[in-house]
């Protein structure tokens, strides 16, 4: 936690931070509102699939 202009921020990782559950790399909330399933789980990212791949579906689909 640091202080800035007064304020307290929290840097720490909450359990709102999105990753992709095949390969654990941060995923923003809009690429997996975008790219993810209907609960924006991410099963593909950019770290471990192609965009060809994640157009087509791979980032919904969980084997």
């Amino acid at each position: 936690m640091s202080v800035e202009f007064g304020e307290a921020i929290d840097e720490s990782p909450d359990e709102t931070t999105t990753r992709c559950q095949n390969c654990g790399s941060y995923v923003t909330s809009a690429f997996a509102r975008v790219f993810g399933n209907n609960q924006d789980h991410v099963y593909a990212c950019l770290e471990c699939s192609t965009m060809r791949a994640l157009r087509t579906g791979s980032g919904v689909v969980h084997e």
